[in-house]
């Protein structure tokens, strides 16, 4: 009887105190606060007291991506926070389907009728037209609501409180409830919250409307006690941007001022509620229209927690940049808050960096960042445009070069020479001039033309007359770089003209498609041109080759799987060449063989990183969602390279290229053939660059970008060659003529 008291009495010790650990558990974790001050810049956040004394003191600061699928906006950005990755919305009537209500009993069983799902507390009535529409349109084929899913699964409640409902032109209320997106669930429902008897009449604010802030402050600690994930929209920021055009300076900044004064009195309250383990994020979902417009298309992010000290800024493995993020990161971190994660979703947690001086960091960061894509368009664009005008004409000379009178020939070819030249400068230009540190846009300007002249000189100086040593130093020098960056975090391709945006948020970190193919042509023009005057012997050309490759496919170096891919494939096409190898069948099925496991080694080492990069997220992809996963990634390669090819200025020099080699393969004279006689090994470069352009076309979804600067060392070269035996067959003539 006494064993069984005892037994029992254990039972009951264990069950309490493994209860009693699952509440500590829980409660440990803390709650989350998301405030969404939609259209709000970094300098105009620190301008509320609340948060400019915060973060002197505390907190993480960042600024986010906020690209959407099939479009940019407030809804989308929401919804891809709340997704599995980048999400679009479905439109209708020119009206966004965000019909979020709070359901009366007719609603309720229109909403359950429609989705075979139980209402909640907030719904939203064209739930399935949204899903519908990434599944059917979308290029990512996003999964909307899955961090309020997993949530909900795990026993977590969300809840949303306040809208940006505004007045259209014709005078009829638009209901704007997109911060339900980011806290729904698969279904489109939320827990609890209110987002229909929140906002009050207030002649004085934008379109008569403001946030009623005194039942705001109540309803959010009813929500704090009852919910987990409290998700708030202050809508006043929102309609204050809408409502900007109807304002004069002085009205503007009045109206500004009244809203951030309410706001930061909320701020307060929310800050003197928050418990010792809770997390407040105060999110920008989207820039205000003007510095959209501009350019500025980054929103801030701050990020507050109790339980940690320090300050700094926010970084994420999806941008390995200081001070950014991605829209898609911030539900994967809350749902990381909770201790949960879903491997479906795109994102990945955020990380904190220890900065002192965070906002001033930012404020360069941005400011480099915004110059250099103002600037961008116009910069590239004028290179491209050289180069490709440099090739026609130089073309154009070369096929009626005996048409050209004797006096102007050598002058005329000696400048175009020297013209066509500064194509083969440029991309080493554009990463040298990071180093500088310039933020604004005619510095950055300034710094790239100042480079490339520096470089021509040296170059001139060091070599002389020797067109080939000048172009296969300045080639070597390009790829050396390209690689040193790699291995210490690509500063230089980060912070490049030429190179990606992270307002853009194609690619954050790594060497970008245009650098992929300035490393395919770079990497085997220069060790051509050093094979050629016999500098180094060919085991250090193969040798350099397998470490051009790692640094550029490397997870955390590169990380460029069509660089790995057509790189690889260029790289032994070069070598066999190099060694007098006869290329058969045989040898290309070796090499494709090759490529496929060089692609695997590198693809298992990105998944065994725990930060897996662009190729580790394909090949989870495919693990999660089957083979139909490949063909939905090269069907999106080939729709980019399409839209490239219509729109893209790189396609020029593409077209060009085509046009000079069909011409040279018969004119003059064959003049392939001869340049194959009398340069045999920078030739077998040129054969091995072209197979790179070809592959690195297929499998890169910018492609045409890639095959472009590619074909830079390829097409420069052969066309200085070509001049050079023009001017020497003159000069052959004018000596024999006076003999």
């Amino acid at each position: 009887m006494f064993r069984k008291f005892i037994s029992i009495l254990a039972s009951l010790f264990i069950i309490f105190s493994s209860a009693f650990s699952t509440v500590n558990a829980e409660s440990a974790r803390g709650k989350v606060i998301f405030i969404n001050m939609s259209r709000t810049s970094l300098e105009n956040m620190m301008n509320i007291k609340e948060i400019g004394n915060r973060v002197e003191k505390e907190g993480y600061v960042g600024l986010m991506n906020i690209k959407g699928d099939q479009g940019n906006d407030d809804a989308r950005s929401l919804a891809t926070m709340g997704a599995t990755g980048r999400s679009t919305i479905a439109q209708f009537d020119k009206k966004v389907a965000v019909d979020f209500v709070q359901p009366n009993v007719a609603e309720a069983k229109e909403y359950e009728a429609s989705t075979g799902k139980k209402a909640k507390k907030i719904v939203n009535m064209e739930a399935n037209r949204s899903s519908n529409e990434n599944i059917e349109k979308g290029e990512f084929e996003s999964t909307l609501g899955m961090v309020g899913q997993i949530l909900s699964e795990n026993g977590y409640k969300t809840s949303v409180i306040g809208n940006a409902d505004y007045v259209d032109f014709d005078g009829q209320l638009v209901k704007n409830r997109n911060i339900a997106f980011a806290a729904m669930d698969n279904y489109g429902r939320v827990d609890d919250g209110n987002i229909d008897d929140i906002n009050i009449k207030d002649n004085s604010m934008p379109f008569g409307i403001s946030t009623d802030y005194k039942k705001l402050k109540a309803e959010t600690k009813e929500l704090y006690k009852n919910t987990d994930a409290i998700y708030v929209d202050l809508g006043d920021t929102y309609r204050l941007d809408e409502y900007k055009m109807n304002l004069n300076e002085n009205t503007y900044a009045k109206m500004k001022a009244k809203t951030y004064s309410r706001i930061n009195s909320y701020l307060k309250e929310v800050f003197s509620m928050v418990g010792e383990n809770d997390t407040v994020y105060i999110v920008s979902a989207f820039p205000s229209n003007l510095d959209y417009s501009n350019k500025k298309r980054l929103s801030p992010v701050m990020k507050f927690s109790k339980g940690v000290s320090g300050k700094g800024v926010l970084t994420s493995a999806t941008t390995r940049r200081d001070g950014i993020i991605a829209n898609m990161d911030i539900g994967v971190d809350i749902l990381n808050h909770f201790g949960l994660s879903n491997e479906m979703m795109l994102g990945r947690t955020i990380s904190n960096v220890e900065k002192e001086n965070n906002i001033k960091f930012l404020q360069k960061e941005y400011s480099k960042i915004n110059s250099a894509a103002l600037i961008r368009a116009g910069v590239v664009n004028t290179f491209v445009g050289v180069v490709s005008a440099s090739w026609v004409i130089g073309l154009i000379a070369v096929l009626l070069a005996k048409r050209i009178a004797p006096k102007y020939k050598d002058k005329l070819f000696t400048i175009l020479k020297e013209l066509i030249k500064f194509g083969i400068i440029m991309p080493l230009s554009f990463m040298l001039a990071p180093i500088f540190n310039f933020s604004g846009q005619v510095s950055m300007s300034l710094a790239v033309i100042g480079v490339t002249f520096l470089i021509y000189f040296i170059a001139k100086a060091m070599f002389k007359d020797d067109d080939l040593k000048q172009m296969g130093f300045i080639a070597l020098v390009t790829i050396v770089l390209i690689a040193v960056d790699a291995v210490f975090g690509t500063y230089l391709m980060k912070n490049n003209i030429m190179s990606y945006d992270a307002m853009v948020g194609a690619r954050y970190y790594g060497i970008g498609n245009e650098y992929e193919g300035v490393t395919i042509g770079s990497a085997v023009f220069a060790f051509a041109v050093l094979l050629y005057y016999k500098k180094i012997p060919k085991w250090v050309a193969a040798a350099s080759f397998g470490v051009i490759l790692i640094t550029s496919a490397y997870p955390s170096m590169g990380a460029n799987v069509g660089g790995a891919i057509s790189e690889c494939a260029a790289y032994l096409l070069f070598v066999l060449l190099m060694y007098n190898v006869k290329v058969d069948w045989k040898k290309i099925v070796g090499i494709g063989l090759a490529v496929v496991a060089v692609v695997g080694v590198f693809a298992f080492m990105d998944l065994s990183s725990g930060s897996p990069s662009h190729l580790g997220l394909f090949v989870q992809q495919i693990m999660l969602n089957g083979p139909g996963e490949i063909v939905l990634t090269f069907t999106r390669k080939i729709q980019m390279n399409v839209k490239l090819a219509q729109t893209s200025v790189w396609v020029n020099i593409l077209i060009v290229g085509i046009v000079i080699i069909a011409a040279l393969i018969f004119k003059p004279n064959k003049h392939f053939r001869v340049i194959a006689g009398k340069y045999p090994m920078v030739f077998r470069g040129f054969v091995a660059a072209m197979v790179g352009c070809i592959i690195t076309l297929l499998v890169n979804d910018s492609g045409i970008v890639a095959a472009s600067t590619a074909s830079i060392y390829i097409l420069i070269p052969v066309m200085i060659i070509t001049i050079n035996m023009i001017l020497n067959e003159d000069k052959k003539e004018k000596i024999d003529a006076n003999r």
